[in-house]
């Protein structure tokens, strides 16, 4: 499964042991974002408060989405940096436009 994420990362001058810390981070800060997500939603289905609602989609796009693309976009489709640079950053500014609507707005 890591073969090819550990093959990449040897070739442009990285170790395995780089590699493998890399992947678990980003591993456990996807964890970490999918489990207070699932929180903020599971308190917005108890008492139907939008708010709840709209900082678990935020969270998500901000955390989880962005991890996931930065992982699966090269690696899977190939896709350029740029590509994968835009993308990831694009969910992180919707996922900062949902919390601040959270904290300002009127959700």
């Amino acid at each position: 499964m890591f073969g090819p994420l550990l093959q990449t990362v040897e070739s442009e001058g990285g170790t395995t042991a780089i590699a493998v810390a890399v992947f678990l981070g980003q591993a456990t800060a996807f964890v970490v974002a999918c489990w207070i997500a699932k929180r903020s939603y599971d308190g917005y289905r108890d008492v139907r408060r939008k708010p709840l609602l709209w900082l678990a989609l935020g969270i998500t796009l901000l955390a989880a989405v962005p991890t996931v693309l930065r992982f699966l976009l090269p690696t899977v489709l190939g896709a350029s940096s740029v590509t994968t640079a835009i993308l990831a950053t694009s969910s992180e500014i919707a996922g900062l436009v949902a919390i601040l609507y959270t904290v300002y707005g009127r959700p």
